[in-house]
């Protein structure tokens, strides 16, 4: 009997040390910002990544503060206000109704306050980065790309889709993980012909894989979501029907390798010592 609680001891004590050693332990340091092993452990389970996967995220969002203190850039207590009230409105709250809102999901107004700014220093070390993203795109380049790859811009003829609407977007969000219709979600079924809808809801259905949720749509005086149960047909649209989604990827294309290359050449001159 004795052996036996020394030995759940001796366990008990390894997953402590153990424990601890994942909340201490460092993973790796940026620009003299360490990286613990518990965030590396936290993001790949979050993400379902790869240890080197998170890694490598955390780099770069370390990378992205140093930049920011380096640019000195900075969001005014106005700016923060104002984000979040704008947040609030687009979920038809109140500031008050909103902060209670968020403290009654189990998290703190103060922490969510910090990750919008965060976010909102981000938006603006973004914007320095791509200035200079999409002055080598035009018309022209446009249908050169098109004509070179029309495949890319085929779509649905035909979509089988399922309508969800409520008065707020937080009853759709629960809808989506709801097995059964909720009481304030009204549903239809419909079938949408590609060429007769709203041409950006057609690129949103479009954008969307057999068995998924669109993202949710603000309508006059309700909100919208779609469930896409089946796209039929295909059908390859004149470029001057798709000539702004072809300047979009195109666009997005170049800020993507904008990103890729400015963050490369930051990491390659930055102080990155991995330890882990």
């Amino acid at each position: 009997m004795k052996k036996l609680l020394f030995l759940a001891a001796g366990m008990l004590s390894a997953l402590n040390l153990y424990s601890a050693q994942m909340i201490n332990g460092i993973a790796a340091i940026v620009e003299n910002e360490p990286i613990t092993l518990y965030e590396v452990y936290s993001l790949k389970e979050q993400l379902r990544a790869s240890e080197q996967d998170a890694l490598n995220l955390l780099i770069r969002d370390r990378l992205e503060d140093a930049q920011i203190k380096n640019l000195n850039i900075s969001v005014t207590p106005f700016e923060l206000n104002d984000r979040i009230e704008s947040i609030a409105k687009q979920n038809g709250m109140t500031n008050s109704q909103f902060r209670s809102s968020i403290q009654a999901q189990g998290m703190d107004f103060l922490e969510f306050k910090n990750n919008i700014e965060k976010k909102m220093l981000q938006e603006k070390l973004y914007k320095s980065i791509l200035a200079e993203a999409g002055k080598n795109v035009n018309e022209q380049k446009a249908k050169m790309y098109f004509d070179a790859n029309p495949d890319k811009f085929k779509v649905f003829s035909t979509a089988k889709v399922v309508l969800y609407r409520a008065k707020n977007p937080e009853e759709l969000e629960a809808q989506k993980t709801s097995p059964s219709l909720l009481n304030n979600v009204q549903t239809q079924e419909l079938s949408l012909d590609y060429q007769s809808i709203d041409p950006r809801l057609a690129a949103i259905i479009a954008g969307t894989n057999n068995g998924e949720f669109t993202q949710i749509l603000q309508g006059a005086d309700s909100f919208d979501m779609f469930y896409v149960k089946e796209k039929i047909g295909s059908y390859t649209p004149s470029f001057a029907d798709v000539k702004d989604n072809v300047i979009n990827e195109l666009y997005q294309g170049e800020q993507e390798k904008l990103m890729a290359d400015y963050f490369d050449k930051l990491r390659a001159k930055a102080k990155i010592q991995i330890l882990r």
